[in-house]
């Protein structure tokens, strides 16, 4: 179900970019509206959180956190200049 659920809320916020672009007016708006897509998505965090630095040696876990983080960050920037 939570599968299900994820195919929805990603439909509902490809529906909510698409009727609601940014045209230069009312920026305010805009800016909450696409923070609100990106939380839904689970991406806002890039947003706030610094990219973890890369270091020698490195424990597994942190390159993984570093590329989550960065697929989070080229899906915000791809959600924003859509």
């Amino acid at each position: 179900m939570a599968s299900s659920q994820s195919g929805t809320l990603r439909e509902l916020a490809y529906d909510f970019v698409k009727l609601d672009r940014f045209d230069g007016g009312n920026f305010r708006r805009w800016q909450k509206r696409m923070h609100f897509l990106l939380s839904t998505l689970n991406v806002v965090h890039v947003l706030t959180t610094p990219r973890l630095e890369e270091s020698e040696p490195e424990p597994i876990a942190a390159t993984r956190e570093r590329q989550k983080w960065d697929n989070a960050d080229y899906m915000c920037m791809g959600h924003i200049l859509n």
